[in-house]
Protein backbone atom coordinates (compact mmCIF):
# COMPACT_ATOMS: atom_id res chain seq x y z
CA UNK A 1 0.00 0.00 0.00
CA UNK A 2 1.33 3.52 -1.05
CA UNK A 3 2.55 6.12 1.86
CA UNK A 4 0.59 8.62 0.70
CA UNK A 5 0.88 12.46 2.15
CA UNK A 6 -2.42 11.91 4.13
CA UNK A 7 -1.47 8.62 5.90
CA UNK A 8 1.65 9.64 6.61
CA UNK A 9 0.39 12.35 8.14
CA UNK A 10 -2.03 10.38 10.02
CA UNK A 11 0.63 8.24 11.61
CA UNK A 12 2.26 11.45 12.38
CA UNK A 13 -0.52 12.99 14.58
CA UNK A 14 1.53 11.31 17.66
CA UNK A 15 -0.38 12.92 20.50
CA UNK A 16 -3.42 11.77 21.67
CA UNK A 17 -5.07 15.56 21.71
CA UNK A 18 -4.50 16.11 18.52
CA UNK A 19 -6.13 12.90 17.78
CA UNK A 20 -8.89 13.81 20.05
CA UNK A 21 -9.90 16.62 17.81
CA UNK A 22 -9.43 15.13 14.18
CA UNK A 23 -11.98 11.89 15.63
CA UNK A 24 -14.43 14.91 17.39
CA UNK A 25 -14.64 16.52 14.31
CA UNK A 26 -14.72 13.40 12.25
CA UNK A 27 -17.59 12.23 14.52
CA UNK A 28 -19.33 15.94 14.67
CA UNK A 29 -20.20 15.12 10.85
CA UNK A 30 -21.90 11.84 11.55
CA UNK A 31 -24.32 13.18 13.78
CA UNK A 32 -22.99 13.11 17.15
CA UNK A 33 -22.78 15.94 19.90
CA UNK A 34 -19.13 15.98 21.59
CA UNK A 35 -18.74 17.14 25.37
CA UNK A 36 -14.79 16.51 25.82
CA UNK A 37 -13.97 16.09 29.28
CA UNK A 38 -10.09 17.06 29.19
CA UNK A 39 -9.26 13.95 30.75
CA UNK A 40 -5.72 12.55 29.10
CA UNK A 41 -3.80 9.61 30.72
CA UNK A 42 -0.08 9.41 30.93
CA UNK A 43 0.35 7.51 27.54
CA UNK A 44 -1.14 10.56 26.00
CA UNK A 45 -4.84 8.69 25.75
CA UNK A 46 -8.33 11.17 26.22
CA UNK A 47 -11.40 10.78 26.58
CA UNK A 48 -14.78 12.82 25.74
CA UNK A 49 -18.71 12.59 26.39
CA UNK A 50 -20.72 11.88 23.36
CA UNK A 51 -24.63 12.06 22.60
CA UNK A 52 -26.77 11.12 19.45
CA UNK A 53 -30.08 10.59 18.90
CA UNK A 54 -30.87 10.84 22.84
CA UNK A 55 -28.56 7.32 23.76
CA UNK A 56 -24.72 8.88 25.35
CA UNK A 57 -21.58 7.12 24.92
CA UNK A 58 -17.76 7.64 25.39
CA UNK A 59 -14.65 8.57 22.82
CA UNK A 60 -11.50 7.46 24.15
CA UNK A 61 -8.53 7.82 21.84
CA UNK A 62 -4.74 6.57 22.10
CA UNK A 63 -1.75 7.10 19.68
CA UNK A 64 -0.17 3.98 21.62
CA UNK A 65 0.76 1.23 19.44
CA UNK A 66 2.19 -1.71 21.42
CA UNK A 67 -0.55 -3.93 23.15
CA UNK A 68 -3.37 -1.55 20.86
CA UNK A 69 -5.98 -4.41 22.18
CA UNK A 70 -4.98 -4.87 25.63
CA UNK A 71 -5.21 -1.03 25.80
CA UNK A 72 -8.64 -0.65 24.29
CA UNK A 73 -9.83 -3.13 26.76
CA UNK A 74 -8.84 -1.30 29.69
CA UNK A 75 -10.07 1.64 28.64
CA UNK A 76 -13.33 -0.07 27.86
CA UNK A 77 -13.06 -1.28 31.61
CA UNK A 78 -12.57 2.18 33.04
CA UNK A 79 -15.27 3.41 31.00
CA UNK A 80 -17.37 1.22 32.66
CA UNK A 81 -16.46 2.30 36.01
CA UNK A 82 -17.73 6.21 35.17
CA UNK A 83 -20.76 6.81 37.37
CA UNK A 84 -22.10 7.50 33.74
CA UNK A 85 -24.63 4.44 31.55
CA UNK A 86 -23.13 4.53 28.44
CA UNK A 87 -25.07 2.91 25.52
CA UNK A 88 -22.14 2.83 23.23
CA UNK A 89 -18.22 3.08 23.20
CA UNK A 90 -15.84 4.20 20.34
CA UNK A 91 -12.35 3.93 20.61
CA UNK A 92 -10.11 6.18 18.05
CA UNK A 93 -6.22 5.34 17.46
CA UNK A 94 -3.69 5.54 14.42
CA UNK A 95 -2.94 2.05 14.49
CA UNK A 96 -3.68 -0.07 11.88
CA UNK A 97 -5.45 -3.55 13.40
CA UNK A 98 -6.54 -6.47 11.43
CA UNK A 99 -10.01 -6.58 10.51
CA UNK A 100 -10.91 -9.54 11.84
CA UNK A 101 -8.89 -8.94 15.09
CA UNK A 102 -10.76 -5.26 15.09
CA UNK A 103 -14.36 -6.91 14.38
CA UNK A 104 -13.75 -9.72 17.42
CA UNK A 105 -12.76 -7.26 19.71
CA UNK A 106 -15.90 -4.94 18.94
CA UNK A 107 -18.32 -7.80 19.46
CA UNK A 108 -16.67 -9.08 22.80
CA UNK A 109 -16.58 -5.75 24.11
CA UNK A 110 -20.16 -5.28 22.90
CA UNK A 111 -20.89 -8.94 24.75
CA UNK A 112 -19.36 -8.04 28.02
CA UNK A 113 -21.05 -4.49 28.18
CA UNK A 114 -23.82 -4.19 26.67
CA UNK A 115 -22.74 -0.83 24.46
CA UNK A 116 -22.30 -0.44 20.88
CA UNK A 117 -18.91 -0.65 19.91
CA UNK A 118 -17.31 0.81 17.17
CA UNK A 119 -12.85 0.93 16.36
CA UNK A 120 -11.85 3.72 14.84
CA UNK A 121 -8.30 2.34 13.82
CA UNK A 122 -5.94 3.49 10.87
CA UNK A 123 -7.80 2.10 8.27
CA UNK A 124 -11.10 3.12 9.36
CA UNK A 125 -10.02 6.97 9.74
CA UNK A 126 -7.98 6.76 6.50
CA UNK A 127 -11.59 6.31 4.99
CA UNK A 128 -13.50 8.45 6.44
CA UNK A 129 -10.30 11.13 5.98
CA UNK A 130 -10.33 10.20 1.81
CA UNK A 131 -14.37 11.03 1.94
CA UNK A 132 -14.62 14.19 -0.52
CA UNK A 133 -16.73 15.70 2.09
CA UNK A 134 -13.93 15.56 4.82
CA UNK A 135 -11.04 16.67 2.55
CA UNK A 136 -11.08 20.29 4.94
CA UNK A 137 -10.45 17.92 7.80
CA UNK A 138 -7.36 16.54 6.24
CA UNK A 139 -6.12 19.77 5.51
CA UNK A 140 -7.28 21.36 8.66
CA UNK A 141 -5.72 18.86 11.10
CA UNK A 142 -3.14 16.72 8.76
CA UNK A 143 -1.40 20.08 6.88
CA UNK A 144 -2.21 18.17 3.72
CA UNK A 145 -3.76 19.95 0.98
CA UNK A 146 -6.78 17.46 -0.46
CA UNK A 147 -5.41 17.87 -3.85
CA UNK A 148 -2.39 16.00 -3.02
CA UNK A 149 -3.38 13.94 -0.65
CA UNK A 150 -2.35 11.04 -2.33
CA UNK A 151 0.96 12.18 -3.40
CA UNK A 152 3.74 9.80 -2.28
CA UNK A 153 6.25 11.82 0.58
CA UNK A 154 8.51 9.49 0.33
CA UNK A 155 9.98 10.71 -2.83
CA UNK A 156 10.26 14.28 -1.27
CA UNK A 157 12.29 12.69 1.37
CA UNK A 158 14.48 10.83 -0.69
CA UNK A 159 15.05 13.55 -2.69
CA UNK A 160 15.98 15.88 0.80
CA UNK A 161 18.50 13.31 1.64
CA UNK A 162 20.06 13.23 -1.61
CA UNK A 163 20.27 16.88 -1.43
CA UNK A 164 22.40 16.89 1.90
CA UNK A 165 24.66 13.94 0.31
CA UNK A 166 25.63 15.75 -2.34
CA UNK A 167 26.67 18.30 0.01
CA UNK A 168 28.52 15.92 1.94
CA UNK A 169 30.54 14.16 -1.13
CA UNK A 170 32.27 17.83 -0.99
CA UNK A 171 32.70 17.36 2.52
CA UNK A 172 30.67 20.99 3.21
CA UNK A 173 28.43 20.77 6.22
CA UNK A 174 25.72 23.26 6.53
CA UNK A 175 28.25 25.45 8.19
CA UNK A 176 32.14 25.75 7.64
CA UNK A 177 34.27 22.36 6.06
CA UNK A 178 34.91 19.40 7.62
CA UNK A 179 38.19 18.11 8.23
CA UNK A 180 39.65 16.05 5.32
CA UNK A 181 41.56 13.30 7.21
CA UNK A 182 39.29 10.38 7.78
CA UNK A 183 36.32 9.24 5.91
CA UNK A 184 32.76 10.21 7.04
CA UNK A 185 29.95 8.15 8.53
CA UNK A 186 26.66 10.06 8.10
CA UNK A 187 23.47 9.79 9.87
CA UNK A 188 20.20 11.48 8.54
CA UNK A 189 17.12 11.44 9.92
CA UNK A 190 14.00 13.32 8.00
CA UNK A 191 10.58 13.00 9.92
CA UNK A 192 7.53 13.06 7.53
CA UNK A 193 6.70 16.31 8.53
CA UNK A 194 9.94 17.78 7.25
CA UNK A 195 8.15 17.47 3.74
CA UNK A 196 4.74 17.36 4.53
CA UNK A 197 4.28 19.82 7.34
CA UNK A 198 7.57 21.20 7.79
CA UNK A 199 7.19 23.57 11.85
CA UNK A 200 9.78 26.46 10.28
CA UNK A 201 11.29 26.69 13.56
CA UNK A 202 14.19 29.25 14.04
CA UNK A 203 17.41 28.24 15.94
CA UNK A 204 16.28 30.40 18.90
CA UNK A 205 13.05 27.71 19.06
CA UNK A 206 15.15 24.74 18.48
CA UNK A 207 16.15 22.01 20.72
CA UNK A 208 20.20 20.81 21.29
CA UNK A 209 20.99 18.00 19.01
CA UNK A 210 22.77 15.44 21.17
CA UNK A 211 26.68 14.79 20.76
CA UNK A 212 27.96 12.65 18.15
CA UNK A 213 30.84 10.55 19.20
CA UNK A 214 31.69 13.66 21.68
CA UNK A 215 32.69 13.54 24.69
CA UNK A 216 32.79 17.49 25.26
CA UNK A 217 30.44 19.62 22.88
CA UNK A 218 28.62 23.20 22.26
CA UNK A 219 25.67 24.06 20.79
CA UNK A 220 25.45 27.20 18.33
CA UNK A 221 22.38 28.47 16.32
CA UNK A 222 22.92 29.65 12.78
CA UNK A 223 20.09 30.88 11.59
CA UNK A 224 17.12 28.04 11.11
CA UNK A 225 19.20 25.73 12.30
CA UNK A 226 21.60 24.59 15.27
CA UNK A 227 24.65 22.32 15.32
CA UNK A 228 26.56 20.69 18.61
CA UNK A 229 30.26 19.93 17.82
CA UNK A 230 33.24 20.10 19.85
CA UNK A 231 33.53 23.78 21.08
CA UNK A 232 37.06 24.58 19.58
CA UNK A 233 35.31 23.19 16.10
CA UNK A 234 32.53 25.33 16.51
CA UNK A 235 34.37 28.79 16.79
CA UNK A 236 36.63 27.65 13.78
CA UNK A 237 34.56 25.85 11.82
CA UNK A 238 36.39 22.89 10.99
CA UNK A 239 34.18 19.73 12.16
CA UNK A 240 35.29 16.26 12.76
CA UNK A 241 32.10 15.91 14.21
CA UNK A 242 29.23 17.45 13.98
CA UNK A 243 24.85 17.25 14.66
CA UNK A 244 22.84 19.78 12.63
CA UNK A 245 19.00 20.29 13.66
CA UNK A 246 17.13 22.05 10.77
CA UNK A 247 14.36 24.13 11.78
CA UNK A 248 11.98 21.84 9.22
CA UNK A 249 13.06 18.94 11.77
CA UNK A 250 15.45 16.89 10.06
CA UNK A 251 19.40 16.10 11.61
CA UNK A 252 22.46 15.77 9.52
CA UNK A 253 24.83 14.12 12.05
CA UNK A 254 28.54 13.55 11.02
CA UNK A 255 31.53 12.17 12.41
CA UNK A 256 34.70 11.03 11.01
CA UNK A 257 36.28 9.67 14.25
CA UNK A 258 34.68 5.83 13.89
CA UNK A 259 38.07 5.26 12.47
CA UNK A 260 41.00 2.90 14.07
CA UNK A 261 44.58 1.76 13.28
CA UNK A 262 46.07 -1.94 13.90
CA UNK A 263 48.74 -3.23 12.52
CA UNK A 264 49.82 -0.47 10.27
CA UNK A 265 46.34 -0.71 8.23
CA UNK A 266 43.29 2.15 8.92
CA UNK A 267 39.64 0.69 9.28
CA UNK A 268 36.14 1.63 10.53
CA UNK A 269 35.77 1.10 14.12
CA UNK A 270 34.14 -2.36 15.21
CA UNK A 271 31.59 -0.17 17.54
CA UNK A 272 30.11 1.78 14.64
CA UNK A 273 27.19 0.06 15.45
CA UNK A 274 26.56 0.97 19.01
CA UNK A 275 27.41 4.86 18.37
CA UNK A 276 24.99 4.95 15.74
CA UNK A 277 22.49 3.47 17.89
CA UNK A 278 23.08 5.26 20.58
CA UNK A 279 22.76 8.37 18.72
CA UNK A 280 19.63 7.25 17.34
CA UNK A 281 17.95 6.16 21.12
CA UNK A 282 19.13 10.71 21.71
CA UNK A 283 17.84 11.80 18.73
CA UNK A 284 14.20 9.67 20.05
CA UNK A 285 14.57 12.19 22.99
CA UNK A 286 15.19 15.21 21.38
CA UNK A 287 12.11 14.72 18.62
CA UNK A 288 10.05 13.34 21.37
CA UNK A 289 11.12 17.11 23.43
CA UNK A 290 10.34 18.88 19.92
CA UNK A 291 7.25 17.47 19.67
CA UNK A 292 7.48 16.22 16.22
CA UNK A 293 6.24 13.03 15.57
CA UNK A 294 7.20 9.63 13.23
CA UNK A 295 7.50 8.04 10.94
CA UNK A 296 11.21 8.82 10.40
CA UNK A 297 12.83 7.70 7.96
CA UNK A 298 16.90 7.43 8.79
CA UNK A 299 19.70 7.26 6.31
CA UNK A 300 23.19 5.78 7.35
CA UNK A 301 26.11 6.43 4.97
CA UNK A 302 29.57 5.61 4.80
CA UNK A 303 31.92 8.36 2.69
CA UNK A 304 35.58 8.19 1.32
CA UNK A 305 36.14 4.44 3.11
CA UNK A 306 36.80 2.65 -0.07
CA UNK A 307 40.10 0.90 0.85
CA UNK A 308 38.72 0.86 4.78
CA UNK A 309 37.58 -2.68 6.09
CA UNK A 310 35.93 -2.76 9.51
CA UNK A 311 38.53 -3.65 12.49
CA UNK A 312 36.75 -5.90 14.76
CA UNK A 313 37.82 -6.73 18.35
CA UNK A 314 40.72 -9.53 18.15
CA UNK A 315 39.27 -11.37 20.78
CA UNK A 316 36.08 -12.09 18.28
CA UNK A 317 35.93 -15.23 16.76
CA UNK A 318 34.95 -14.94 13.21
CA UNK A 319 36.96 -14.11 9.31
CA UNK A 320 39.62 -11.70 9.50
CA UNK A 321 38.13 -8.45 8.39
CA UNK A 322 40.57 -7.56 5.74
CA UNK A 323 37.80 -6.96 2.99
CA UNK A 324 37.67 -3.45 2.01
CA UNK A 325 33.93 -1.79 1.80
CA UNK A 326 34.91 -0.64 -2.20
CA UNK A 327 32.58 1.77 -2.54
CA UNK A 328 33.68 5.18 -2.18
CA UNK A 329 29.75 6.54 -0.86
CA UNK A 330 28.03 3.16 0.36
CA UNK A 331 24.62 4.15 1.54
CA UNK A 332 22.92 1.64 3.67
CA UNK A 333 19.51 0.41 3.39
CA UNK A 334 17.28 3.06 4.84
CA UNK A 335 15.21 2.63 7.60
CA UNK A 336 11.38 3.89 8.68
CA UNK A 337 10.75 4.13 12.22
CA UNK A 338 6.91 4.14 12.92
CA UNK A 339 6.88 4.83 16.53
CA UNK A 340 9.13 6.46 18.69
CA UNK A 341 8.67 3.65 21.84
CA UNK A 342 10.27 1.07 18.54
CA UNK A 343 13.61 -0.73 19.72
CA UNK A 344 16.12 1.17 18.18
CA UNK A 345 18.68 -1.42 17.81
CA UNK A 346 16.30 -3.59 16.45
CA UNK A 347 15.03 -1.39 13.96
CA UNK A 348 18.60 -0.96 12.57
CA UNK A 349 19.86 -4.33 12.39
CA UNK A 350 19.17 -4.78 8.06
CA UNK A 351 21.46 -1.40 7.43
CA UNK A 352 24.04 -2.44 10.26
CA UNK A 353 24.33 -6.01 8.83
CA UNK A 354 24.62 -5.12 5.47
CA UNK A 355 27.92 -3.57 6.61
CA UNK A 356 29.15 -5.93 8.01
CA UNK A 357 28.46 -8.59 5.66
CA UNK A 358 30.20 -5.99 2.94
CA UNK A 359 33.06 -6.37 4.61
CA UNK A 360 33.24 -10.48 4.61
CA UNK A 361 31.14 -11.22 8.11
CA UNK A 362 28.65 -13.37 7.15
CA UNK A 363 26.53 -13.63 10.24
CA UNK A 364 25.89 -10.47 10.33
CA UNK A 365 26.85 -7.56 13.35
CA UNK A 366 28.99 -8.77 16.40
CA UNK A 367 26.51 -6.43 18.01
CA UNK A 368 23.34 -8.86 17.78
CA UNK A 369 22.99 -12.40 19.41
CA UNK A 370 20.61 -14.83 18.13
CA UNK A 371 17.94 -16.74 20.33
CA UNK A 372 17.29 -20.65 20.61
CA UNK A 373 14.08 -19.36 18.91
CA UNK A 374 15.64 -17.90 16.18
CA UNK A 375 14.66 -14.36 17.75
CA UNK A 376 17.25 -11.21 17.28
CA UNK A 377 18.35 -9.23 20.28
CA UNK A 378 20.71 -6.35 20.35
CA UNK A 379 24.07 -7.66 22.38
CA UNK A 380 26.44 -4.65 22.27
CA UNK A 381 30.06 -6.01 22.72
CA UNK A 382 32.22 -4.81 25.16
CA UNK A 383 35.87 -5.19 24.70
Amino acid sequence: MPNTALEANLRAVGDGARLEQLAVDLLGREGYDVDPTGVRGPDGGRDALLERLGKSGVLHCSVTSSNIEEKIRSDAESASDYPEEFDFFIFATTTEIAGVKRDRLENELADTYGWRVQIKDFARLRKDLMDVDNHDLVQEHLHVDPLNALDDPEQDIDELYEAQLDRLRDRQPRHGEIVDEEPIVAVHVIPVESVSDPPRMIATDLPDPPKFRSRSAGTEGFGDFVITAPYTELSEGGFSEYVCLDGNGWVEAVTTKLTMERKGRHGIAWFIDKEIVSLMDSLREMYQTAGIYPPLYVYITIIDAENYPIEKPQSVFGPDTTRPINENVFQLKRVKIEDLDSNIALALREPLYQLWNRIGWRNGSIHYSKNEDDSIEWDPYES
